[in-house]
């Protein structure tokens, strides 16, 4: 077998490309335009490429790069130097192209960022990649050194010799926790995580705060550029299993979810771990890192793992290539088989994990049929590598395909602490604004002939500050056409995501500092925003405050209804026993709950008695007996199907019972048990 021979990692500006000289060997060429990667170029020898040859190249590699950039320019000058090589000229173009893009998605400005990086007894890595973070031209982030069970004091000698790095050891072995661990850390609304074998470039920080003005995006990945590539190890790792997820800005959103969701969602394909951020909220709306996965356990894919989530409950990720890092990739081929193993364990793992949590049988069938399939296919072309002494990874695959399975066997359904700290601010009073804004919140799913209505009851408030929101929920229907006719709303369109998800998201678009949830085919009494800010001033502790309601028929009929009443200072007592409050649009509730407090999108009915409950056993509430709203009864009603209703009730109810504290509790709790089988009865 012929000796390997080492790339030369080789990085040109566009406009050099034209005059590029190499050494004669192997080359590994990274194109760039104004610190934007736009594609990279494999020359195996020198003689192989002439200057045409090389154009030719540059062309392949960068062309469909270059066309996303210059999507929205005025000039079609760009095809032209493209085709002709004219990279100096195109070059000058696209400059001006990736600025107008950096600028499109920078709106804002995050704050500041908590940088977490995971180490283990690799103190000479960890010590190059602290110095490159703190040449970071954007001195805004906290960075968080987090020790995982390592077996001596050298990582934490490291971290000492620099100034203003927190330095935080976890004896629990496994990288998912010590990222779990980071992000209780964490000060700050953004929190990236990089590894300690990954040197940063002087503009990561401010790059990962361009990233993040979409309200809907809760994680973005970037490039992964290897350091070097002089071993057989690190070509092989690079060509074939390589962090690199190409050089075009790539939205992966619930519509991309929903379209592979019965195949099995390629979640993997959003990026890498080494390379990526979150918003604070992601960690309390789907969840911390499963630590059954990664480094210590099932051996990987704890990254992909959340990525799915995020995605599966109707949130963004976003890969970003101009958000780049460099990455050392292990030298020894024996250190490359652990490593595959372990991808592989850790992707069977994470795809049972994914089914466990969620249900969706394309990550069954990835484990089942897809894979099996896949290494049949390649076993005859890996055969005559085995023979002729050339490196395969196909066994070390299936390997650790049958290990993820075994592995996960033993660890199924296990149970772990899921959310940040609880946010102690929430015990202190409301500082009262004069006139604070109070956001009302619509979520609508092809109910365009109800919404009118419910616009205009939010309109014509006795209260004036307030907002508007309509989440459309993949509507089919004339939904869009209502909310046009409104100019002043805030209109936010996703794919079905479902109640749940679609509230999440209001208030995720939602600015006020009171939310109000308000059903399409409901509407509210105009005093309903005054009466609820007038109980909050007068009961400052109160975490959120709710009335009663109406009922109307679908001609608009009122009904005869009997509302349970609630000891105004025994909310959760009161909730256990039923669900006095009855309609989600006589709460408004202070906005600072979001996200420790969520919509769970597990439940498809009930999730805001799931949602209150778990509020008022934390923090004191407020009911009182003014009408806030009318409830409208019709065919599409989901309260009609009484048996759904009735294990639905109880499904929220029963999740209340390991959380109870004294006697009165139990006692509530059983009670509630048998007013919903009777209510339903």
């Amino acid at each position: 077998m012929a000796e390997f021979q080492p790339y030369t990692r080789t990085h040109i500006e566009l406009d050099k490309a034209e005059t590029l000289q190499l050494n004669a060997g192997n080359h590994y060429i990274v194109i760039w335009s104004n610190q934007f990667p736009l594609g990279h170029v494999w020359v195996e020898t020198q003689e192989e490429f002439s200057k045409e040859k090389m154009a030719d190249a540059i062309r392949s590699a960068i062309g469909k790069t270059i066309a996303v950039y210059m999507h929205n320019s005025a000039t079609i000058d760009w095809q032209h130097y493209l085709q002709q090589g004219n990279f100096t000229g195109l070059n000058a173009l696209l400059t001006e192209s990736t600025n107008t893009f950096k600028a499109a998605i920078s709106k804002e400005d995050p704050g500041p960022v908590s940088v977490v990086v995971c180490t283990r007894n690799r103190p000479q890595a960890l010590q190059k990649c602290i110095a490159s973070l703190l040449k970071n031209s954007d001195r805004e982030f906290e960075l968080i050194i987090v020790d995982n069970a390592p077996d001596n004091d050298d990582s934490k000698k490291i971290v000492e010799q620099f100034q203003h790095v927190r330095y935080v050891r976890e004896e629990r072995k496994g990288l998912d926790i010590a990222r779990n661990t980071g992000a209780k850390c964490a000060s700050h609304d953004i929190i990236a995580y990089t590894d300690d074998d990954v040197q940063i470039p002087v503009n990561w920080i401010s790059n990962i705060k361009t990233c993040f003005s979409n309200p809907l995006t809760m994680a973005v990945t970037g490039l992964v550029i290897p350091v070097e590539l002089s071993t057989e190890a690190q070509y092989i790792f690079e060509k074939d299993w390589g962090f690199n997820k190409g050089y075009i800005p790539t939205i992966f959103d619930h519509q991309y979810f929903l379209a592979a969701v019965d195949e099995g969602v390629p979640a993997w394909d959003v990026g890498a771990g080494a390379n990526m951020a979150f918003r604070k909220e992601a960690f309390n709306l789907v969840g911390l890192f499963d630590e059954r996965l990664d480094v210590g356990a099932a051996g990987c894919s704890g990254d992909s793992e959340m990525w799915y989530r995020i995605l599966a409950e109707g949130w963004n990720c976003i890969y970003y290539p101009h958000l780049y890092v460099f990455h050392e990739h292990r030298k020894a081929l024996k250190d490359l088989r652990k490593q595959l193993f372990s991808y592989m364990k850790g992707h069977v793992c994470a795809l049972l994990v994914q089914h466990e949590k969620y249900g969706h049988k394309g990550n069954i069938k990835r484990v089942q049929k897809t894979l099996p399939a896949y290494y049949r296919s390649r076993f005859k072309q890996e055969f005559k590598k085995i023979i002729t002494g050339k490196f395969s990874s196909l066994l070390t695959e299936i390997k650790g395909y049958k290990a993820g399975k075994r592995f996960y066997n033993k660890h199924k359904n296990e149970m772990q602490e899921n959310t940040l700290s609880f946010p102690q601010e929430l015990l202190s009073e409301i500082t009262g604004k004069e006139q604070p804004l109070v956001s009302i919140i619509i979520p609508c799913y092809n109910q365009a002939h109800y919404l009118e209505e419910a616009i205009n009851s939010a309109i014509r408030q006795t209260y004036n500050n307030i907002e508007i929101v309509v989440v459309d929920d993949g509507s089919t229907d004339k939904t869009k056409n209502v909310c046009d006719a409104f100019p002043g709303i805030s209109y936010v369109r996703v794919e079905r995501v479902g109640l749940s998800a679609a509230r999440n998201i209001g208030v995720q678009f939602s600015t006020g500092d009171y939310i109000v949830f308000l059903d399409a085919d409901d509407f509210l009494y105009p005093g309903a925003v005054e009466l609820n800010l007038y109980f909050f001033n007068t009961y400052k502790h109160a975490a959120f405050v709710s009335g009663t309601f109406d009922k109307i028929d679908e001609e608009g009929n009122y009904l005869n209804v009997t509302l349970a009443e609630a000891k105004k200072d025994l909310i959760y007592l009161s909730l256990l026993q039923g669900n006095y409050i009855g309609m989600e649009a006589t709460v408004m509730y202070r906005r600072d709950l979001f996200f420790y407090f969520y919509f769970d999108t597990q439940l498809h009915s009930c999730e805001d008695y799931d949602l209150n409950l778990r509020i008022s056993r934390k923090l004191p509430a407020i009911h009182h007996q003014n009408k806030i709203a009318v409830y409208r009864m019709h065919s599409s009603n989901m309260s009609k199907n009484k048996t759904f209703m009735l294990k639905a009730a109880l499904s929220v109810l029963k999740k209340q019972e390991n959380f109870l504290l004294n006697k009165e509790e139990r006692i509530a709790y059983k009670t509630g048990i048998q007013n919903w089988i009777s209510y339903y009865s």
